[in-house]
């Protein structure tokens, strides 16, 4: 009915005015408007053609027939036809949407000068009020255009490869998602009239292994455009068909399924929170995979589609979603996220934001509640077409897309990689600890929660599961921060380890953790207690720690503990045993001032006496200036 209702409106207008035309052509033209009224388009085209020959300065001829060429999607001779309009009737504004279609024509295609002076002549007819639409869409593409001329000359350096043929098996792969540790790779490939499905490849030996199916996810309809924790053990994805098994809310929804051992466990619909009636899709999971950015449709954004979030709370449900605002989300597509491992970098793709035309590819910064103004990524890795899907690996070195090739009506596409431009890296860069929990006396792996906190904050900055049948775990730490590490297991005592990243490198680290029962004579080292050298006063930072043992004597009250204080061999015997006691007193009074029975807590400073490290060097007077903590 709607294209009934513009064909009716186009010949309105076109049979407004024929004069100055040869008489036979013009008969030909009202044939062949005719024959489109009673919808024999094939013949209408046959008359148009023939008016064309018979006089090549008929407009109408022209832009009815290129008309019935874009309803047909033959937009190339459509074109055509508009430019030999431009030749003989370029000053009539009957045909100025001419004018405008050339226009963006020619901005798809990088020709930014050509488009600047199709957009200028469009303007030039002074379009009415309700033509609004049509005048914004004018202005867009000469704003785009000069940025582009602007901007085109300072060319990153910027060179993609091929990340395999062994991997860019299928016609198409696309929307890649990749580990922290750069060594699983999952995405969505399909051949032409296939459904989509996921697939995961694993980087061993330097190349990336042929992809293989992931079985327990994918069905006889579409699965795809995933995104992973960096441990590779959450993932989310989209499925768009509602089945008895898989039921969905909109046409789009977001499953989530958990990673046990090698297996998947069977996908749930993430809910109502996230999902609506509406589409979901194109999720990016946080490193921890408590934090999920994804786009939709949905009404209640800024435009067409809009970058959305939604955080895991203390419940383990996710919270309502919230529109990313106003920063990111423009009037016109936003799309394609992608959160980086340090938690506050985020890429995306969008149509709105000012750049080279199509999807660009732009960058933002966290700050605090609020984002940065996004950046474009520059030339050449945005030009004319569209760039989407684009990851970066945890240290900033390299960046995957996916690189599309249209050739006639076939479409194909591959992962790719690149080097990062520094201009365009995170703001900081990240790397990550992994390794195996273990139970300390039987060295079975174990299931343990991992909290990492910045020791200036309160709020837990990541918190991961080991695996519950291997005891993998995988955590990212940022650049220029200063951690206390919390491993915790019911029944064991917790595992605390400091670490400061200033000045560290973004080379993994491993390292296997063991957790001790809860027993008579357990005891562990106090690793994120501070205090200024011979002094005895605890640093603000020391709080996080602290917190963690009160808590800890909270969820167990039968247990009697000894805080213990210990010094290197600096100083005399006396000063060193006096020092230790009081730095003990300083850890039990601040847990008696929160609540903890004073008739638990024994103070014991041992001053030098049990080093546990060589006093000669400096790392070892370090390690042996510490606060123990044994259950009595």
């Amino acid at each position: 009915m709607k294209k009934s209702l513009v064909l009716i409106q186009l010949l309105l207008v076109l049979s407004s005015t024929v004069f100055g035309q040869s008489s036979k052509s013009v008969k030909l033209f009202q044939k062949g408007e005719k024959a489109v009224a009673e919808r024999n388009f094939g013949e209408a085209k046959v008359y148009l053609e023939k008016s064309i020959a018979e006089d090549n300065t008929n407009g109408d001829s022209y832009y009815l027939l290129a008309y019935l060429n874009i309803l047909e999607k033959d937009y190339e001779s459509a074109r055509q036809l508009y430019r030999e309009l431009m030749e003989c009737c370029s000053k009539n504004a009957k045909f100025m949407l001419a004018h405008l279609s050339l226009a963006e024509y020619e901005w798809s295609l990088g020709n930014y000068e050509k488009a600047i002076g199709y957009a200028e002549s469009f303007l030039a007819f002074n379009p009415t009020r309700r033509q609004y639409r049509e005048v914004k869409r004018a202005n867009k593409i000469l704003a785009s255009s000069n940025y582009a001329l602007q901007h085109i000359h300072i060319v990153l350096p910027y060179s993609y490869e091929n990340i395999g043929d062994q991997v860019n098996v299928k016609d198409q792969q696309y929307f890649p998602a990749i580990t922290a540790d750069g060594k699983e790779l999952y995405f969505t490939a399909r051949n032409e009239r296939e459904n989509e499905d996921i697939f995961k490849s694993s980087f061993f030996n330097e190349e990336w292994s042929a992809p293989q199916k992931v079985e327990e996810l994918n069905t006889p309809f579409n699965e795809g455009t995933c995104s992973i924790s960096a441990d590779g053990t959450i993932m989310i994805f989209t499925s768009c068909e509602s089945t008895r098994e898989r039921m969905g809310y909109g046409s789009c929804d977001l499953f989530i399924t958990q990673k046990v051992g090698d297996r998947w466990s069977k996908p749930q619909n993430l809910g109502p929170s996230i999902n609506s009636r509406d589409w979901e899709s194109q999720p990016s999971l946080s490193a921890d995979g408590r934090t999920l950015y994804f786009v939709s449709d949905r009404k209640g954004g800024y435009g067409k589609k809009d970058i959305w979030v939604s955080h895991l709370n203390a419940y383990n449900e996710w919270t309502p979603a919230e529109n990313l605002g106003e920063t990111i989300n423009t009037y016109d597509d936003d799309i394609s996220p992608y959160i980086h491992s340090n938690g506050h970098t985020l890429y995306f793709s969008s149509e709105g934001h000012l750049g080279f035309g199509g999807l660009d590819l732009f960058k933002s910064e966290k700050d605090g509640p609020n984002w940065t103004t996004p950046k474009n990524l520059g030339y050449p890795i945005n030009d004319h077409a569209d760039q989407v899907s684009l990851v970066v690996s945890a240290d900033g070195k390299k960046g995957y897309f996916s690189k599309e090739h249209i050739e006639g009506n076939k479409r194909t596409s591959k992962i790719v990689s690149f080097d990062l431009p520094e201009e365009i890296i995170p703001q900081s860069l990240s790397t990550y600890l992994k390794g195996v929990v273990y139970d300390a006396i039987t060295k079975t792996p174990i299931k343990a929660q991992l909290e990492l906190k910045l020791l200036d904050k309160v709020e837990t900055e990541s918190k991961v599961l080991s695996d519950g049948e291997t005891g993998k775990y995988l955590i990212v730490l940022n650049q220029n921060e200063e951690y206390a590490l919390h491993v915790s297991k019911p029944g064991y005592l917790f595992q605390s380890l400091t670490f400061d990243m200033h000045n560290a490198g973004v080379e993994g680290v491993t390292l296997d953790i063991f957790l001790q029962r809860v027993d008579h004579g357990t005891n562990i080292t106090l690793s994120n207690i501070f205090f200024n050298s011979n002094e005895y006063v605890l640093q603000k930072k020391s709080d996080v720690e602290l917190n963690k043992i009160k808590d800890f004597l909270i969820l167990n009250p039968s247990l009697s503990v000894e805080i213990s204080g210990h010094t290197d061999d600096i100083g005399t015997n006396q000063y060193n045993l006096d020092l230790s006691q009081k730095r003990a007193e300083a850890v039990t009074n601040y847990l008696i001032q929160r609540g903890i029975d004073s008739s638990r807590l024994k103070a014991v400073g041992y001053g030098e006496k049990k080093p546990i490290a060589d006093n000669n060097t400096e790392l070892g007077r370090k390690e042996n200036r510490r606060i123990e903590f044994e259950i009595l």
